[in-house]
């Protein structure tokens, strides 16, 4: 109620003011009066509509915000009520025969100042601690806000109007900003833009829409940007009215700032050039560090999936179909693929796959120069059905996207970094793993014990056909490492499902227990390890290393478990990506390779497929055949005889000459790899390795733009997560705190 009253007194005294002015005005300067009361309306409005807001309970209790903002208003509605004051000084300082004499550089360096106010506008509401911000970001910001206000008040002629309303709506920006952090913990995404039907639909149900004193501060500011304005256009020269010269020149000025911020934003690669990269984990820590309008743009040049050159939706269908027919021409009519077939449909085994957390082995760097042997069970299980490399397009984070890759066979190369597709797009009409099974009358079954808003999973698993999504709420009583559920209690769950339910089973369980960070101290005393690398034994590498090894022994257990069973069972291992430290390591050790294959080295893991039974036509002698992760779903139905869609069958063909590929880079038949960068026939004589896998890359392009987008149109999703990522399964989802 104070603010209230604060906002009140205050309009009463710029009411005040404002009949005590108009009452010394001329009686038949009925034209000043009006443009005298008009030019103070703006800020009395807002303060009565502050007042009248907070007397319902809509503004929190505080005495120094209210004091601040209403000072500030009554200031510049006293600053308006005195214009010609106001400009007699200004003329005085910078005008023609002032004492500064270059009035437009002063009305520049007003707008400059207006354009700081808009820009603390927009960041104060929901992002206090500015110091917090990188500093060149913060720049940025201000001069992509100082662009756009320059160019709208030059092309009207150096009238303060647009360039003030640009003042308010960058305040009206951060206060929306302000109540979506506040209620969701996350920040305005450039694929809400898609949802703001839902979201106005919905606005009104269940929030309570409480303005906090930094959404004061940040009007405040506003209103001295809007203020800023209206003084930098009393600078307008007299002589500029009806002068063609000068209406052209402002014109040109005027397009050259709004066609500059549109070929910066466009032209200008913010997450490659600038690195203004969005973590989509946490996005709230890149908005505060990098500032709304950098983030957002970063955000919106990454999302829109480029389409392939030449793209044509029936030239894709063809050539999902020509790819497809030479598989049913080769490989299907293999005797080993007709006998795996035929044993799949008489037995149809259950399978299971395990995405584990942040498995790697990482004694591909040199045994870490600490003699280290990586996970040994998993290094040495000899009966594989087949087992290798496993590249993916995920370093240190972006679970969901190795998952993406698995269950719907599509790839990350041709979507662009900092791209997650289960938050961005619509995937209902993609074709997936889950879905498939589903269909030849399995019983589906995602499991992650984590929060189920975490990526979106809570919608996206439901669309991609599981049937149902066991979350940490069914993990309540589990056993925990760290605090999180160990990858042991999630194979208990799996064995306890085999158990209660006979039917065949298609399991996909991504595990939590080996997530980051590293730096707990929780490992109990008998499963830590010491590994000493170059003389140093780092903390957070051995945490790391000791939840590698409890995670060889979970699986070794399971894979035991597997062989009593008498039920047949198909078991698929892999690990989403490294963790996040490597990259010292592959620097410091790996020196004079290509790029390609320095970078490769950090974007791989390890997987094998795996049965409790003798899969009919094939050696169960552990295969090496390394892939990436986008074709691991076909490789495995092909192997163990299942029904293989068309474009699982062109995955298959795919390989051919391009046995791998992620969002680093490619390889060739020759097994020598190029990054993503290297796409065109340069260079490449025809016929060669190079050749063909830059024009298979070209056609795989083609064929997932036609699964994932069709004609391009109303690709981005409708089903949006309820909830902030929240790693700590025993926080609330949404609770996520930035430190």
């Amino acid at each position: 109620m104070l603010v209230a009253i604060i906002s009140l007194v205050a309009f009463a005294a710029t009411v005040a003011l404002t009949i005590r002015k108009v009452r010394t005005l001329d009686q038949d300067a009925r034209s000043a009066r009006r443009s005298t009361v008009l030019s103070v309306v703006f800020f009395a409005v807002l303060q009565l509509a502050v007042g009248l807001y907070a007397a319902m309970g809509g503004v929190a209790n505080d005495v120094l915000s209210p004091l601040v903002l209403n000072a500030v208003l009554t200031g510049c509605a006293w600053l308006n009520l005195e214009r010609d004051l106001v400009r007699e000084r200004l003329l005085k300082i910078a005008g023609p025969a002032g004492r500064f004499a270059h009035p437009l550089i002063a009305c520049v360096i007003l707008l400059f100042l207006a354009a700081v106010g808009a820009t603390l506008g927009l960041e104060i509401p929901s992002n206090h601690n500015l110091l917090w911000m990188y500093p060149l970001c913060l720049l940025l910001e201000w001069a992509i806000i100082t662009a756009i206000m320059a160019g709208v008040f030059f092309i009207s002629q150096r009238r303060h109007t647009p360039p003030a309303v640009v003042a308010v709506l960058m305040s009206i920006l951060g206060i929306v900003e302000y109540f979506i952090i506040t209620f969701k913990s996350m920040p305005i995404a450039p694929g809400d833009i898609s949802a703001l039907s839902t979201a106005m639909a919905v606005a009104g149900t269940g929030y309570s829409y409480i303005l906090s004193p930094f959404c004061l501060y940040g009007m405040a500011f506003m209103a001295v940007s809007v203020q800023l304005c209206r003084m930098a256009a009393m600078l307008r020269p007299q002589r500029d009215r009806g002068n063609r010269r000068a209406l052209l020149i402002n014109l040109m000025v005027g397009i050259a700032c709004l066609a500059g911020v549109g070929a910066h934003v466009t032209l200008v690669d913010y997450y490659n050039t600038l690195s203004i990269q969005v973590y989509t984990w946490r996005p709230l820590e890149s908005y505060y560090r990098q500032g709304f309008l950098p983030s957002f743009i970063s955000g919106a040049q990454t999302i829109k999936p480029p389409v392939p050159e030449d793209y044509d939706m029936d030239q894709a269908k063809e050539l999902i179909s020509d790819y497809a027919d030479q598989y049913d021409a080769n490989q299907a009519a293999s005797v080993e693929r007709t006998q795996a077939v035929s044993q799949f449909d008489e037995e149809k085994p259950t399978v299971i796959t395990i995405m584990n957390e942040t498995f790697s082995d990482l004694s591909i760097y040199q045994n870490l120069h600490a003699n280290y042997q990586g996970p040994q069970f998993f290094k040495n299980l000899s009966d594989t059905l087949q087992r290798g490399v496993l590249y993916v397009s995920a370093f240190g984070g972006g679970t969901c996207n190795t998952e993406f890759e698995y269950l719907t066979g599509n790839s990350m190369a041709f979507l662009g970094t900092g791209t997650y597709p289960y938050t961005i797009y619509d995937l209902t009409r993609t074709e997936t793993l889950s879905q498939q099974f589903k269909d030849l009358g399995y019983d589906t079954t995602a499991i992650h014990p984590n929060h189920g808003t975490n990526w979106n999973r809570e919608n996206v698993y439901s669309a991609f056909g599981f049937d149902n999504f066991l979350t940490i709420q069914d993990f309540q009583d589990a056993e925990k490492l760290r605090g999180m559920v160990t990858d042991a209690a999630t194979y208990d769950k799996i064995l306890q499902m085999l158990d209660e339910n006979s039917n065949p089973q298609f399991i996909f369980d991504v595990t939590m227990q080996n997530h980051s960070g590293y730096d707990t101290g929780l490992i109990p005393v008998d499963k830590q390890v010491n590994y000493v690398i170059d003389g140093v034994s780092d903390p957070e590498v051995n945490e790391y290393l000791a939840l590698i090894e409890e995670s060889d022994r979970a699986l070794e257990d399971f894979v035991n478990q597997l062989r009593k069973l008498d039920r047949k069972v198909i078991l698929v291992f892999f690990g989403d990506h490294q963790p996040f430290f490597p990259d010292e390591f592959n620097d410091a050790w790996f020196t004079g390779e290509s790029d390609a294959v320095h970078n490769e080295r950090l974007w791989q893991t390890d997987y094998f497929i795996w049965a409790n039974y003798d899969v009919a036509g094939r050696d169960q002698e552990s295969a090496q055949d390394d892939l990436s992760v986008n074709y691991l779903s076909s490789v495995l139905m092909d192997l163990i005889g299942a029904p293989l869609t068309s474009y699982q069958k062109a995955h298959i063909t795919l390989r051919e000459a391009l046995p791998a590929i992620n969002a680093t880079g490619y390889e060739d038949k020759s097994l020598q790899w190029y990054l993503s960068s290297a796409t065109t026939y340069d260079g490449y004589p025809a016929g060669s390795a190079a050749a063909d896998a830059v024009q298979a890359r070209s056609d795989y392009a083609k064929m997932q733009y036609y699964e994932l987008f069709r004609d391009g149109k109303d690709i981005y999703t409708k089903m949006y997560q309820s909830a902030a990522n929240e790693t700590d399964p025993n926080l609330a989802p949404g609770t996520t705190q930035i430190k």
